[in-house]
């Protein structure tokens, strides 16, 4: 079997959307704590430099490797040929750095009030015409794909796709050339499973984030007055090992057929509540832990600190 890769988010250090966490932590210490915690690859976030020589020279110089980056997308509400020009820098960065995914997040046809709108505000795959979105969106891949890179598609909270069905529903019209990311935690956030999106979508998996989620947290936000930011502030999202999800099937299913992606531990955090090297330090000790009792070979990276 292929070595997995095993990488993390730098959402555990500083928020991409959520600017005042973590928005005193720097890049160094971000990529040198991800090392330290046993990785050997992370995530693209926007205390990076911007100049992909110094993202592999710094990122090289721990251990690491660059994973993939998040891309904000419209295609729900333009062609792809509006898409292109805005998507393009990035497939060129990513190329450059030698990765081989690049994520699709929706951020067009989102809840009125953006940011302000409540949990049950979430936008609804009704709203759109499945077939013209799916359709654009498997063309935007197969552009992708001619630049060398591979599309894979976030469903995600308080998005247009976001539920076990809405996900059915939006694969089954997306051609081949269209890949699926594996959020778990935001799956089980939208009260799904993800253990049912792993066995129908298996074969379109390429890319495995692993988040996790605190029931009890998410169980007593109120989706009517309380936002998906307010939801992150208080703690609803956290790293495997830490929160409630069994993730023996997926290692299991892992060992079983294999898979030649990336492993991602993510968790939205705050990091003064959750403080980060030490959150990194859990989910890589658990996950790693999971693929040794599977005999699942993997790196650890040689910064590895075992305290």
């Amino acid at each position: 079997m292929n070595k997995m890769q095993l990488g993390i988010s730098p959402l555990s250090w500083t928020n991409e959307g959520i600017l005042e966490l973590g928005d005193d932590i720097s890049y160094q210490t971000c990529i040198a704590e991800a090392a330290q915690a046993g990785f050997t690859g992370i995530e693209l976030g926007r205390k990076f430099p911007k100049e992909p020589e110094t993202v592999s020279a710094t990122l090289s110089s721990f251990g690491l490797e660059p994973v993939t980056s998040w891309y904000s997308g419209f295609l729900a509400e333009r062609s792809v040929e509006d898409e292109w020009p805005e998507a393009f820098p990035m497939v060129e960065h990513l190329v450059a750095l030698g990765c081989h995914v690049m994520v699709y997040g929706e951020c067009a046809a989102g809840p009125v009030g953006g940011s302000a709108a409540v949990l049950a505000q979430t936008p609804p795959l009704g709203g759109l015409d499945l077939q013209n979105y799916a359709s654009r969106v498997t063309d935007f891949a197969m552009r992708v794909r001619e630049a060398g890179l591979t599309l894979v598609y976030h469903p995600h909270v308080m998005m247009p796709v976001e539920t076990v069905d809405e996900i059915d529903r939006f694969m089954c019209a997306a051609g081949e050339p269209l890949r699926l990311l594996l959020d778990t935690g935001h799956v089980a956030m939208a009260g799904g499973d993800y253990r049912v999106v792993m066995e129908r979508w298996w074969n379109r998996i390429s890319h495995i984030h692993l988040k996790d989620i605190r029931r009890s947290v998410r169980d007593a936000l109120d989706p009517h007055r309380q936002t998906f930011d307010e939801a992150v502030h208080e703690g609803v999202f956290t790293v495997p090992g830490d929160g409630d999800l069994d993730y023996g099937p997926l290692i299991k299913k892992i060992s079983e057929h294999g898979y030649d992606g990336w492993l991602v531990v993510e968790a939205e955090q705050d990091p003064v509540k959750a403080p980060p090297l030490t959150m990194a330090k859990t989910g890589f000790s658990y996950i790693s832990g999971l693929l040794e009792r599977h005999a699942i070979p993997f790196d650890r990276n040689p910064s590895h600190d075992h305290n």
